[in-house]
């Protein structure tokens, strides 16, 4: 009977997991450079970002709001701030600042599609869990934030589907688009 029970209700979390992510769609910034799964339209905010030399930069913060769960993404314009424009730098830096937020589940240096990056899990003290996310490219920093309720799905759907993206709007591939440089030249190399 307990086995019944608990097949029923596995059968039920898993046949509702489909409508808690109907709301869901992508969100593509061709100008700021990236792509995005949001529960919402997201809500665009110009802000001024200090960064570790103290400078102040452009950046625009991309929020999502559904219930209690809270996802953005701030892009940083380090364009204008020559000291600061360095990827390493950058992102260790606003790891520092993500790190006193709670306790730390998972803190290691990661790679999207090439880009290098570095990605943070902390639980709160009030139970909320946050994903963090940070990659340099083009000289921006961008910053994809999951901030969760406890009980709350974590922002798995929000954090996996982080991408940059080209101009055209194709998502950027460093380690694609090399191999297919090097195939290109090799091709038109004289044998």
């Amino acid at each position: 009977m307990r086995f019944a029970v608990g097949l029923l209700a596995a059968l039920v979390v898993l046949a509702s997991a489909p409508a808690l992510a109907q709301g869901w769609s992508e969100y593509r910034n061709t100008e700021e450079g990236f792509l995005v799964n949001l529960p919402t339209e997201p809500k665009m905010e110009p802000i001024t970002y200090r960064t570790q030399s103290g400078a102040s930069v452009p950046a625009r913060v991309f929020s999502s709001t559904e219930d209690m769960n809270h996802y953005s993404m701030t892009v940083v314009d380090l364009t204008s701030s020559a000291v600061d424009d360095d990827g390493a730098k950058a992102m260790a830096h606003e790891a520092s600042v993500h790190r006193v937020r709670g306790r730390i589940r998972f803190d290691e240096s990661s790679e999207l599609d090439g880009i290098h990056g570095h990605q943070l899990s902390i639980l709160q003290p009030d139970g909320r869990r946050v994903l963090i996310q940070l990659y340099y490219y083009n000289h921006k920093l961008y910053v994809a934030e999951g901030n969760t309720a406890p009980g709350a799905f974590e922002a798995a759907l929000f954090q996996t589907s982080v991408a940059m993206i080209h101009p055209d709007g194709r998502v950027v591939n460093l380690t694609r688009e090399a191999r297919e440089r090097e195939a290109a030249q090799g091709k038109s190399q004289p044998q």
